[in-house]
């Protein structure tokens, strides 16, 4: 009966972990949405709500990390589930950033002398687009312990990658030749450079979870493109 009855709290203990990370996501998630609409259409009620909802996803992460270590010592898990419970004590932080990132946005947003321009904020919805997209096929993949549906998350921020790098270039050149627009370009380059980031944060998740399910570290190079918009993989 005690082993039953120890292994009915084990599954719950896992269950509450992936349900919490699952939970953490979808959060940060909401948080780069709500943080985009408040810098596209200057509500800055909006950017401080979502200034004040990172509390709730630091706490969330706080309980994970809790959580984490909780059931480590009152089990002795072996393999797969070892792995899951690892795996979202490292997920966690990751999420936490990019809730970070979305923040930072909201936070910017509040600093903009004007209203950002139709062709620069359709580069930034591109780009927080994709992430919520990467965001939702890589929760499903944790949620599923699917590594091949992980894996696609290389190929995404790769895409990711190559429209900072044009968003870069298009904001340095807005840069020099109109000086009165230097403040608000900085703060956009800042915002953007968050969201490359914040990709790059959702494809260590996605490595996470492949090494979850598999075992195995996901092999090969990233492709990454910097910011002179040129292919490191391929220059190398």
């Amino acid at each position: 009966m005690t082993d039953k009855h120890t292994l009915c709290i084990f599954d719950e203990d896992l269950k509450a972990l992936n349900n919490d990370v699952l939970d953490l996501t979808r959060r940060v998630g909401d948080a780069l949405d709500g943080a985009l609409d408040a810098l596209l259409s200057g509500d800055a009620a909006k950017a401080r709500a979502v200034i004040a909802s990172d509390r709730q996803a630091d706490d969330l992460q706080t309980r994970i990390n809790a959580h984490t270590a909780r059931t480590l010592m009152r089990q002795q898990p072996m393999a797969n589930d070892l792995r899951a419970i690892l795996a979202a004590a490292r997920i966690a932080p990751h999420l936490e950033r990019i809730g970070d990132y979305a923040k930072n946005t909201a936070k910017r947003s509040l600093r903009l002398n004007r209203a950002v321009d139709a062709e620069i904020g359709a580069q930034l919805r591109w780009m927080v687009t994709r992430i919520q997209s990467m965001l939702r096929r890589v929760g499903e993949a944790y949620a599923a312990h699917d590594a091949k549906a992980a894996n696609v998350a290389w190929a995404d921020d790769a895409e990711l990658d190559a429209v900072y790098s044009k968003l870069f270039a298009h904001l340095l050149t807005i840069m020099r030749d109109d000086r009165a627009r230097i403040d608000d370009s900085t703060q956009l380059l800042f915002i953007a450079k968050g969201l490359e980031r914040a990709g790059d944060h959702v494809t260590d998740i996605a490595e996470e979870v492949y090494l979850m399910v598999t075992g195995k570290p996901l092999q090969g190079p990233r492709p990454k493109v910097d910011e002179s918009g040129v292919d490191s993989n391929a220059a190398a």
